[in-house]
This record gives C-alpha cells, structure tokens and sequence, in this order.
C-alpha cells in the first residue's frame, strides 16, 4: 500500500491511474464537486465575497512583499514570549532540529497534529531511522500512516479512500471486527489515540499562521487532536514555512474564515488555536519550540515572476475544482502537493528538472485562480513554468522548422493545397486506421480529413447556382 511514486514519474503514474483506476464513482471525484459545492454555498453567504476577497489577497501580497520585516517583528516577539527560534535552510536541519530537541528530553515518541509541512520535510521517516516513532493524531493523517501512504490532498488526506477500505484497514492493523460504520471507526481511532495523548512527551503541530504584531502562533484544526498535541505534552514544537507569516490578529481574522470557507464549505474551522509561549501547569507545555523552515522558499522570494505563490494559503481548493485532480487524485502527483498548486510550488521547490511535467499538467481552464481566495494566477504561473521548462533544455529545436514549413504551407495557397492533398492521400491509402501523431492519437483518434476539399464544394454550388446564358 505504500505510494512509492515521485515528482518526476508525473506522466507514468497519471497513465498508470487511469488504466488501473476501479469502476463506479471516483471517491476523489465525489468529494472534491462537493467541497467545491459546499464552498459555492458559503461564498454566496457574502454578497460581498468579491470585495473581500480582493481585500485579503492586497492584504496577503503586502504581507509577502514585507516578509523580513515581518519576521524580526515575529522573532522579537517570540523570543519575549520564551519561545525557542530554531531556523532550517533545508529538509535535513529541519528534521534535526526535531530529533536534537527529543534527544534532549529523551524522548522516543512524537505526537503530531497534521502539517504538510513535515510531509515535504520527510519528517516521520527521518524519525523512524532514528528511533523516534512518529504518530499521527489526525484522523486522516492516522489513517494513511496505517497504510503506508502519503496523503493524497492536503486537507483531506484520506479522501481517496471508502469507508470500507478504514473498515479492513482497521481490521487489519488495529485487531477490531469489522464495521465500515463512520461513526464506530472514528471512536476506534479516537479510544487508541487517546492513549497516545496522555503519554505524550511532545508534540508537534504545524502553523497555519504566526501573527508578527504579537508572536502569536495560529493552527487551523477540525479536530481536538491539535490542540490536545499543543497542551498535554511538556514540551511543544511547532513546524513553519518561512512565507505563513501575517501582521495582526486582524488579518489572521480574515484569513481564517476564508480558509475555513475555501477549504471545506464551512463558515469557520473547529478549532482556531492560538499558543504564545511556555504555560507551565496542567494546560500547557514547559517548553515551546519553532522551526522556521526555508528548504527553497527564499529562492523563490526572490524570483519576482514566481514571488505570488507564497500568498497561498493551503486551503486545497485548487485541486477540488481542477478537471486533472478530479480524474487521478492525489498520488500520481508524487511528492507532498498534488493539483494546481502543486503543480507551481513542486518544481520551484524540487527545481525543475525532478518536476518536469507538473507545468503541463493542467488544461489551463482557470478554475484554480477563479476559486484560490487570495486570487493567485496559477495558470499564468504554470505557462512561466513551461516556458521556463522549455528554454533549460533547449537543444536540437525540432518544433522550429516543422512550425516555419506550417507558415509556408498556411501562406501560399499553391502549398496548402499540395499539402492537404498529401495528406488527403495518406488517410485514404494508410492500412492501419488514421496516421498516429505522437502525444495524440495515443488517448484519442486523429481527426478525419474530409474527402473533398470544401473549397471545390464550395466552387461547384457556385457553379451550379450561376443561370444559363440566354
């Protein structure tokens, strides 16, 4: 059941899904139209959606553009908190800062709260290779960690699986009769968890947002997990993108209905938790970490024509509405971002030589921007990505003088029509269907050529229409 694939198999693992995929109803398809439904619904709450949305995403863009200003704010403020700054330029610190500080504490066992961040940081293998067994404490994290898969969309980790595929998993890896019942299997997973929870040393959460006015640290949860991983162990570290920095409380505001709107159809998540700092006590950890993860995103920054794409939010509207997504899910992919979004941020991050079709993935049909809340351009981002791919590589240009014989064929009349008749001729001679072009005609047919030239039709109603002379 493990999900072995990567970033540059993006063409394989799409033609394998497709050939491979079970009949009926897709589950990725079935819940991706309703979250998209769901967030119609919610939108249409707002008669003034557009004015807010445009609002937030100026708001989100200012925050990016001020990002290292924001960020000493932010440090100042938690370090006045007690909370312990930890930076990481790649995968690899990131994932030793963690271990370091368990080490520290002697601690062998880490409850996480969901962060797709430690996803793209390859966190619980890391762990695991040292001796620390990482657990996941949300449901669809847990579920997909029984597995042995990563999850498949970044909201809903486990939305491409049925209820009965928890039923036998359940069965198999936690020893209980059967039930593909949704109520019985979440208090299955929630009596094993809990055991977890009141054992715990430390937990780790990821931050949805750190507010640089007061060093607040923000994590959007629908379940109690991440708020029981951020107070009942003694000791706390909190896993953040270098970019989910925002100014004020104010702007967290907004940015939190729209996520909650954008991401699952609902007028506000759960749970919002906010943790400032160490709360020695029965409701709080004696000890707070942050690690503020780089692993490509200051490139980024710096790239101007791709700077927007560190407004994104994480919401995963993007994928629900994409026409791609919806027919292969999440694992083709590879990697940690599936869908539009992924598409963009896979090959800024990975470089794009170990993404190389995410770009072209897409019809370009602009559904993503249409629905993304802080309106970032991803087909306009995607075709930079193409063109960017394109030029890297550029050898032998076999497009050029195909492309310079179509001029010369579509601007002398006299070439068009010996070229059409050739063409004309091979459909009607070639033994084994229509000619194959490559790229095409290996999903779909060839269009047919018709038998006689429109413009010799065209000429004999004409010449049938003239009157007879008298």
């Amino acid at each position: 059941m493990s999900n072995p694939s990567k970033t540059n198999d993006l063409k394989k693992n799409i033609r394998n899904t497709l050939k491979n995929r079970p009949d009926g109803e897709l589950p990725y398809k079935k819940n991706t139209r309703k979250a998209v439904s769901k967030r119609d619904e919610r939108a249409g709450e707002w008669q003034d959606f557009s004015e807010r949305r445009a609002h937030i995403s100026s708001r989100r863009r200012e925050d990016i553009e001020d990002l290292h200003s924001l960020h000493k704010t932010l440090r100042d403020n938690l370090k006045s908190h007690g909370v312990i700054i930890h930076d990481a330029e790649d995968s690899d610190s990131a994932c030793r800062h963690v271990l370091d500080i368990l080490h520290k504490h002697k601690i062998d066992r880490l409850l996480k709260s969901k962060t797709m961040l430690s996803e793209e940081i390859e966190l619980n293998s890391f762990l695991t290779e040292h001796g620390v067994t990482p657990v996941e404490t949300d449901l669809g994290e847990y579920i997909v960690q029984l597995r042995g898969e990563t999850p498949s969309h970044i909201t809903m980790p486990a939305m491409h699986l049925t209820r009965e595929d928890v039923g036998r998993l359940f069965e198999e890896k936690l020893h209980i009769d059967y039930t593909d019942n949704p109520e019985e299997l979440t208090d299955i997973a929630r009596n094993v968890l809990r055991q977890e929870f009141l054992a715990a040393g430390a937990g780790l959460c990821g931050v949805n947002f750190a507010v640089a006015e007061t060093g607040h640290i923000a994590t959007v949860t629908n379940e109690g997990n991440g708020r029981m991983v951020t107070t009942l162990p003694r000791v706390v570290i909190a896993l953040m993108g270098w970019e989910r920095v925002t100014r004020s409380l104010e702007d967290l505001s907004l940015l939190w209905q729209m996520l909650a709107r954008s991401a699952t159809g609902q007028k506000a998540t759960v749970y919002l938790n906010l943790m400032r700092g160490a709360s020695p006590g029965p409701s709080g950890p004696d000890e707070v970490h942050i690690i503020i993860v780089d692993n490509g995103r200051k490139d980024i920054y710096e790239d101007l024509e791709m700077r927007e794409m560190l407004r994104c939010i994480r919401c995963g509207a993007c994928l629900n509405v994409c026409p791609v997504y919806q027919q292969v899910g999440g694992h083709p992919y590879g990697g940690v971002y599936p869908g539009p979004m992924g598409k963009v941020i896979s090959p800024l991050l990975l470089g794009l030589d170990n993404a190389p079709d995410h770009p072209f993935a897409s019809t370009l049909c602009g559904a993503c921007e249409e629905i993304c809340p802080v309106s970032i351009p991803l087909p306009e981002l995607m075709l930079l990505l193409r063109s960017r791919k394109i030029n890297l590589h550029r050898g032998i240009d076999y497009e050029a003088p195909a492309w310079k014989t179509f001029e010369k064929m579509m601007s002398n009349e006299k070439n068009y029509n010996k070229a059409t008749k050739a063409a004309r001729n091979i459909q009607r001679y070639w033994m084994f269907g229509n000619p194959p072009i490559p790229g095409w005609t290996r999903q779909k047919d060839n269009p047919d050529i018709a038998p006689v030239p429109f413009r010799d039709l065209f000429d004999k109603i004409e010449d049938d229409q003239e009157p007879d002379d008298e």
